[in-house]
């Protein structure tokens, strides 16, 4: 449960409680969607890539993802859908929609669409 990427609002809410029952009190259900993005995203990759080649980090909290490469070249960025300002409203509107947003931005990035 305390590496779990949730996919829904459910899942979010469980792993904030066992968070919270488990010596981290101060964590929020913002840190959860933050965290659920940027390793939803590095799981993708290493899934589509059959290993952990690319990394992902934080180009504008909540709002841009940059991937970069081995030797640190950028590879691209991963943002929310169009209607939305951060990856967390993102997830809460439409947790399918989310994930589907990602899946697409990463296939187009790693040219396998």
């Amino acid at each position: 449960m305390f590496n779990m990427i949730p996919n829904d609002m459910g899942e979010v809410a469980q792993k904030l409680a066992y968070l919270q029952s488990h010596g981290k009190p101060e964590t929020t259900e913002h840190d959860i969607l933050l965290e659920t993005a940027k390793g939803g995203v590095q799981e993708m990759l290493d899934e589509a890539l059959e290993g952990p080649y690319y990394n992902v980090r934080w180009s504008s909290e909540d709002k841009s993802l940059v991937i970069t490469g081995a030797l640190k070249e950028k590879i691209g960025t991963v943002i929310p859908r169009a209607d939305f300002s951060t990856f967390s409203e993102d997830f809460k509107n439409n947790e399918i929609l989310f994930w589907r947003n990602i899946s697409k931005q990463i296939a187009t990035l790693i040219h396998q669409e």
